[in-house]
């Protein structure tokens, strides 16, 4: 929850699987969503068309890596619920 004195933190793991997810969705983002091979880079408008790609991958990838930490957290839930259970 966003409480006062609450810090956010994901362990270095989550952190090292972001960086494969954010290349991918780059590369997606960069050859393929928006074609950006048949852009120049001559004009202040193409670096900020560059930006904002690598900006809203980045939080494509970080939306990803939530929903990845999300469904690990929930399968944790049901297998402690499930060894609970059976012993």
């Amino acid at each position: 929850m966003l409480a006062k004195g609450y810090k956010f933190s994901l362990p270095r793991f989550y952190w090292l699987l972001f960086i494969p997810i954010f290349v991918g969705t780059s590369y997606k983002a960069l050859f393929f969503d928006w074609h950006i091979q048949t852009y120049t880079f001559h004009e202040l408008e193409d670096f900020g068309r560059y930006v904002i790609i690598l900006a809203t991958s980045f939080i494509e990838a970080f939306f990803y890596l939530l929903i990845f930490r999300l469904i690990v957290y929930l399968l944790q839930l049901v297998f402690q619920k499930f060894t609970r259970n059976n012993s």
